[in-house]
């Protein structure tokens, strides 16, 4: 249909979601067009409340990927939700980079859900001991289940570790690693599952005036550990690590401006330069490494492009007119 651009509501992108080896994939595919100079791209930027809402919108563009697209996210503390609603909301514009027409509007909560686990992965692929078998997890809901599917594709994981402050939620995902063929327990301190870990992410929800509770000095060497939080469940020491990456170190800075990332590094290495070879993955079997990520618009161009493509072939979304 001419003059018409396509929606893709949540159920039609649970329908055509990225398996999590292609989901990898296609982001890694994406940083390297980025290496060459392929995307542009701008850092994120953010409103935020004294009372912890934020709204912030990320853009990137490629000629030689087809697309662009405007990610934009909303949301509230997890304790000021309403009742039946998810605390957090996502939309994106995709649009065609040679025509500039625009081509969809998608319910982002998804994508919102599973970049940080795709850039998880594709960071450990350089960053974590290629001999890892033990997966920490503090805090565990939907960011330990998607960072879990993803680690599962790149390294050789047979444990799960898990803590959370609700118990029940920890239960919850000690059943899904169990379901995946994982040894998987829940664990009653923070510290138990921080200093036996191979690979470890903390997505600790955000809450006004929240305490950090996990200490750097738990980590053991080799560890990779992938702060899904910004660190902001971390105590300070974190400058003691052998390396510290950010998904964009411009992005990096922005975000301390905004008061969104507490941690101001510096950080040495980015990921296009992981990518690109520019700076080197593990240097040795005893390195602590630590990777801080607010978001960037890459990978999401790259997820954004699949579910549409995927939700085209399938025949699903529903027609707007223009």
């Amino acid at each position: 249909m001419a003059g018409s651009l396509l929606f893709l509501s949540k159920k039609d992108v649970d329908a055509v979601a990225l398996p999590p080896g292609e989901l990898v994939q296609r982001v890694e595919r994406a940083y390297q067009v980025h290496a060459k100079g392929g995307v542009l791209v701008k850092p994120k930027t953010g409103l935020y409340t004294e009372d912890g809402k934020f709204f912030f919108s990320l853009p990137a563009a490629s000629e030689e990927m087809g697309y662009a697209v405007t990610h934009a996210s909303m949301g509230t503390p997890l304790d000021q939700a309403q009742p039946g609603q998810h605390h957090i909301s996502s939309l994106e514009i995709l649009v065609d980079a040679r025509t500039t027409q625009p081509l969809a509007v998608i319910d982002a909560l998804w994508v919102a859900t599973f970049i940080p686990a795709a850039v998880t992965a594709l960071v450990a692929k350089h960053m974590a001991r290629k001999d890892s078998r033990v997966a920490g997890f503090v805090a565990a809901g939907a960011q330990a289940r998607s960072n879990l599917a993803t680690l599962r594709e790149v390294l050789p994981l047979t444990t799960v570790l898990a803590y959370d402050e609700r118990r029940e939620a920890a239960d919850a995902f000690v059943r899904y690693a169990q379901s995946l063929g994982f040894q998987a327990q829940a664990v009653a301190k923070p510290e138990e599952a921080v200093s036996q870990a191979d690979v470890l992410v903390s997505s600790v929800p955000y809450m006004p005036g929240m305490t950090p509770v996990l200490d750097p000095a738990w980590l053991k060497p080799g560890v990779f550990v992938s702060m899904v939080d910004l660190a902001r469940s971390w105590k300070p020491g974190l400058e003691k690590l052998d390396r510290l990456l950010t998904d964009d170190k411009a992005q990096a800075v922005n975000q301390v401006r905004d008061g969104r990332l507490k941690f101001a590094g510096p950080y040495d290495t980015e990921i296009v330069e992981l990518i690109s070879g520019k700076r080197p993955g593990r240097t040795s079997d005893a390195e602590r490494a630590a990777f801080i990520h607010p978001g960037y618009a890459v990978g999401i161009l790259a997820i954004a492009a699949g579910l549409y493509e995927r939700a085209k072939a399938q025949g699903l979304g529903t027609k707007l007119p223009l």
